[in-house]
């Protein structure tokens, strides 16, 4: 999708595997700059840079013009090609510092966060170039400046940017999507991060992993404001149903899902550590 001469954003579908008999449908959009060179703004689950290149192609140039990938975040659908495009074009993989760790090491992310399917999505761990700082500007082409920003909350690194001159703001995994999976670091960065973007006054298109463009204002502000309300419900939510004895595993992680009336396929580590990032100081 051309939203302008030099941006376009890319949807990459796939599945997550929640067991062999269940697989949920998702999808992740990419953001690609075209300009002497080419920047990619994360790259999809494993696999994608077979549809990245055919993208490409189909805009008249070669996979060797990709130049930089910055990476808004460590999860498996973002960094899921990084490596495979790294190693056919020797781009430079940029990323915040706080993410840098889980996209060098991938056996550790998948320790530490296990995402059903996990090495269906990404399998191979990638080098950062270099790290990415709050408020740091990239030129990536003749009137193309990113700023970068820092936004807690999803993860402790994750970035969202600002396409200064065409006024087009993205944020990534950022925004939660109302009745979606509950899935984010820590619960009260998130809102912080939430509140930021709601107070930007610098873009008229919102971007995100998981919408097309928006560019109505009343659209975009109904969708931070779903999810600020989806995290205060389930933030009322968390504290209401996580008290007393666990007595089994998932126990409370069980009730505030039957509670907020989510699908029970949804009780997994990530959701559990989502619904205890509530009760952090």
């Amino acid at each position: 999708m051309k939203l302008t001469e030099k941006i376009h954003l890319l949807r990459i579908d796939f599945e997550i595997t929640l067991s062999p008999e269940r697989k949920l449908a998702r999808f992740v959009n990419i953001i690609l700059v075209f300009g002497d060179k080419i920047t990619l703004i994360d790259t999809g689950v494993k696999g994608s840079e077979e549809k990245i290149i055919a993208y490409i192609e189909q805009n008249n140039r070669n996979a060797s013009d990709i130049e930089t990938v910055i990476l808004s975040h460590s999860h498996p659908d973002h960094i899921g090609s990084a490596n495979k495009i790294k190693e056919l074009t020797n781009c430079k993989i940029l990323a915040h510092e706080s993410e840098v760790e889980w996209i060098e090491d991938i056996d550790l992310q998948n320790k530490l966060r296990p995402v059903p399917g996990f090495y269906n999505l990404v399998d191979h761990s990638v080098k950062i170039d270099d790290r990415l700082e709050h408020e740091q500007k990239i030129k990536v082409a003749k009137d193309v400046t990113l700023e970068i920003i820092h936004a807690p909350g999803h993860s402790k690194g994750s970035l969202n940017i600002i396409f200064k001159e065409d006024r087009i703001l993205f944020t990534a995994d950022s925004i939660p999507l109302k009745n979606d999976i509950p899935n984010y670091d820590n619960y009260h960065e998130l809102m912080k991060s939430l509140k930021t973007i709601k107070g930007n006054g610098q873009y008229s298109i919102l971007l995100t992993s998981w919408t097309t463009s928006l560019t109505s204002l009343s659209e975009i502000k109904k969708l931070i404001s779903d999810g600020e309300e989806y995290m205060k419900k389930i933030d009322q939510t968390v504290k209401k149903t996580y008290v007393g004895d666990e007595l089994e595993p998932f126990m409370f992680c069980r009730r505030a899902l039957l509670s907020l009336g989510l699908p029970p396929f949804l009780l997994t580590p990530i959701v559990d550590q989502a619904f205890r990032s509530h009760l952090m100081p």
